[in-house]
């Protein structure tokens, strides 16, 4: 079993910084934390072919907003974001309720409002060497609501903030909305697609980077899953390589307890989105098939699959157990 150990701020920015930077959010606060500039993590990093939400904070205020998702899409939506004060330090667990404002016409239209909820998350990733986890010495968390978005293009978003410390603040954040997601969409036919498993390898590290390897999450492919007519949860981390370093929690915290009380009723699925074999000869971060096949830019993703195959919930980054599981039980009652 790995044991823990908390890096040093020069070890955490090596791993941080190792490969490209994907989930911008989580980086700069990562950044942040170890005292090095922000810019670090600019849009020059973002890989070919990814989309960014392009979300702009409009004006100055004492608590600003960073927005997590790698993608906004015209129909639902995970909306998730972080909130760091004005020294970048992260705000946890405050009051923070939102209101989305469609920007396309001649003035603001106010067309949804929600509460959002504090999902916290430490930061840590396996080293394959000592099969240790090696902590970060910040804890992060995200704000997370659901939103329908119902025309692409630009819209705007007013945060509300209340914490122990501070009075009511507004926080106006600006954003866009793409036409289609990268990734499938909640509704959408879940791709067939045929990933390598225990069968095609000698060796489960050149399919698992997790320590110890998830082996009862790779003896079958995401085709032959769907095509048994049983609800499938899989999820897309890099546990030993993860940019964000949030896919050994989602892994630890969400996939594994879901397969322990799910594993008869259901089908659950690792796969590792990046060709490890690069990875650990230091040639880039390539992505496998399937997360092409999916779509996937960023890791981690989980997406829960119904009976017919269709994608019933999709979440990305810092995710709840709970979250998915809600949305695994009504697939299984269906």
């Amino acid at each position: 079993m790995a044991t823990r150990t908390t890096s040093s701020p020069a070890r955490a920015l090596a791993a941080l910084v190792q490969g490209l930077s994907f989930v911008r959010g989580v980086l700069l606060l990562a950044l942040a934390a170890l005292g090095v500039a922000a810019i670090a993590c600019g849009d020059s990093s973002q890989p070919s072919g990814a989309q960014s939400p392009d979300a702009i904070p409009q004006g100055d205020a004492a608590i600003s907003p960073i927005l997590t998702n790698h993608t906004l899409a015209v129909g639902e939506n995970r909306f998730s974001l972080m909130l760091v004060d004005q020294d970048n330090t992260p705000i946890i667990d405050a009051d923070v309720d939102l209101r989305f404002f469609d920007l396309n016409g001649d003035g603001p239209v106010l067309k949804s409002q929600s509460s959002a909820r504090f999902i916290a998350s430490e930061l840590f990733y396996i080293d394959e060497k000592s099969g240790e986890q090696i902590y970060l010495e910040s804890s992060i968390g995200v704000y997370v609501t659901g939103v329908d978005f119902d025309v692409p293009g630009r819209w705007s978003v007013d945060i509300s903030v209340t914490t122990d410390s501070s009075q009511l603040q507004l926080v106006p954040l600006e954003l866009d909305v793409l036409e289609e997601s990268p990734e499938p969409a909640v509704g959408d036919l879940a791709p067939a697609s045929r990933q390598l498993t225990l069968a095609d390898v000698t060796d489960i590290a050149e399919i698992d980077s997790s320590f110890e390897p998830r082996l009862y999450m790779h003896d079958t492919t995401i085709a032959n899953a769907l095509a048994l007519g049983k609800p499938v949860v899989v999820a897309f981390a890099a546990p030993a390589f993860c940019t964000s370093r949030t896919c050994s929690p989602v892994m630890d915290t969400v996939m594994d307890p879901l397969y322990e009380k799910y594993q008869d009723r259901a089908i659950f699925i690792h796969v590792e989105p990046l060709q490890l074999k690069e990875l650990r000869e230091g040639r880039g971060r390539i992505h496998v098939q399937a997360a092409k096949d999916w779509g996937v830019e960023t890791e981690p993703w989980m997406f829960v699959i119904d009976r017919q195959g269709m994608v019933a919930g999709k979440f990305e980054g810092i995710i709840a157990m709970d979250e998915v599981e809600d949305v695994l039980a009504q697939v299984l009652e269906g």
